[in-house]
């Protein structure tokens, strides 16, 4: 079995696999650097460095893989590692390699983030809630959560967890439930954030309807009362806010433009 192998991967053709494994020495560079110019040269700017069956990485080989590294990150590229063991994984992170080439426990992680990186991969969260205001805090902190985990920066989180606090207690407080439960659908990519929080109601009159639609197309604060500022602010947050209300079921999304770091 060859100890260097270079392959088009299946499950993404975007990406080239470089495979090595056993001991890569210095004797094993003529071989990695022949490999990697002809699949360079085809135009592979995408890679993923399979080390789940190295033994040993010599400086070397590591260097010939950060050389790689220069090449397609110049063009645009990229390069992953995954499924190093833990001690070649420790040597690689004292070398300083992890704060250059990402690193991934295995080949489903290492697509999932080129997926997110570089074309446009979006992340999904859909939950059905209790009608209750205690579930509101943990929800927004699984929101914080998820955006911080891939890479949003503290304002647009803080930003969309505002907006959960709107509208989930909007919907719990205003639209009164009739089954007890509430759904709240969160979906972002790497530009933007979408929201959408659905309750179902009692019956609504025409006029009321009317009153709602109203209530959301030109919301007003009563600089008497305390309350009644959600759907004002949940617009002011959002770069754009749209509804539907039907007799009897109520939903209001937003999209919040993503503004970096």
């Amino acid at each position: 079995m060859n100890s260097v192998e270079v392959k088009t991967l299946i499950e993404e053709p975007e990406i080239t696999l470089l495979k090595l494994r056993g001991d890569i020495g210095l004797d094993r560079i003529p071989q990695i650097s022949a490999l990697v110019d002809e699949y360079y040269g085809k135009g592979a700017l995408h890679w993923a460095v399979d080390l789940s069956d190295v033994n040993f990485l010599s400086s070397p080989a590591v260097g010939a893989i950060m050389g790689l590294r220069s090449r397609v990150v110049s063009r645009l590229g990229s390069i992953s590692l995954f499924a190093a063991n833990p001690r070649l994984s420790e040597k690689l992170t004292l070398m300083g390699v992890n704060f250059a080439i990402p690193s991934f426990r295995n080949l489903e992680a290492c697509l999932a983030h080129f997926r997110w990186e570089y074309k446009g991969a979006s992340r999904e969260l859909n939950l059905i809630l209790p009608a209750k205001t205690a579930v509101v805090p943990p929800t927004r902190q699984l929101v914080v959560g998820l955006l911080r985990s891939k890479g949003y920066g503290k304002k647009d989180a803080f930003i969309m967890e505002s907006i959960v606090d709107e509208l989930a207690n909007n919907a719990i407080e205003h639209g009164k439930p009739v089954d007890g439960i509430f759904g709240l659908n969160l979906k972002f990519d790497k530009s933007k954030m979408s929201l959408t929080v659905t309750n179902r109601c009692e019956e609504l009159s025409e006029e009321a309807q009317k009153a709602l639609i109203e209530k959301y197309e030109h919301p007003k604060v009563n600089p008497e009362s305390v309350r009644g500022r959600g759907i004002v602010l949940v617009k002011k947050l959002s770069n754009k806010m749209t509804f539907c209300v039907e007799p009897q079921r109520v939903e209001v999304s937003v999209v919040r433009i993503r503004e970096g770091k």
